[in-house]
């Protein structure tokens, strides 16, 4: 029975690709790199991570420091950030009905704290930060030995290909969003337990997997 969802942040319940475009374009000037419009990230959203990171020419040595350049200056945007329709209502919904809510993200906390203060979302008990692109499953699978719970009893909610991957290396069970940053088609490619189209769907599913024992 699912007790504990963890959610993705940038993507999933923040609608942040804007804003990441504005700041990656002036990473891009100031390290001398091709910058990049709507219509070309939606060209590389068709790709996995590290691909789009090899078409980009992106330095691996400088990628950590990029990285937090990006993530310092998005603190700047944080409190204004809006979350995707229907998301705070999914949430109080969940919140309501006696789930835990937790949050693993790999933007900073400090960040995902001045969005949640912003739009009065309380509800969560455990944020972490996962510092590496590719980290992500180690720091999930440390949240869940934290709360103390089996593997069973968590899902997570994410709108990346490598969402899907960590929850496939740790083993728990993963909804895949489609108001996110990767489209359908590269999210199919990655084989989510679930896929939804709307934040309603979310709670459908979990109620469905606690009373009828649905998905795997």
């Amino acid at each position: 029975m699912i007790n504990q969802i963890i959610f993705d942040f940038d993507g999933t319940l923040v609608n942040s690709l804007d804003i990441f475009i504005k700041i990656g374009n002036q990473m891009a000037e100031k390290y001398n790199m091709q910058p990049v419009s709507r219509e070309k990230i939606k060209e590389l959203m068709m790709l996995p991570m590290k691909k789009r990171i090899q078409i980009l020419k992106l330095p691996k040595i400088k990628l950590p420091k990029i990285g937090f350049e990006v993530l310092h200056k998005f603190n700047e945007y944080a409190a204004k950030a809006e979350p995707f329709e229907g998301i705070k209502e999914m949430l109080e919904n969940l919140h309501k009905e006696g789930y835990g809510l937790n949050i693993v993200s790999s933007n900073t906390l400090d960040n995902i704290n001045a969005f949640l203060k912003e739009n009065q979302l309380s509800m969560f008990k455990n944020m972490q930060s996962s510092r590496g692109l590719f980290d992500k499953h180690v720091t999930i699978g440390k949240l869940i030995s934290r709360l103390d719970v089996k593997k069973e009893e968590v899902i997570y909610v994410g709108d990346e290909y490598r969402d899907v991957e960590a929850c496939k290396k740790i083993g728990i069970r993963v909804i895949s969003v489609l108001w996110g940053f990767d489209p359908k088609e590269l999210l199919e490619k990655a084989e989510p337990d679930f896929i939804v189209s709307a934040p309603g769907e979310i709670s459908e599913i979990i109620m469905n997997i606690n009373n009828y024992g649905m998905g795997k």
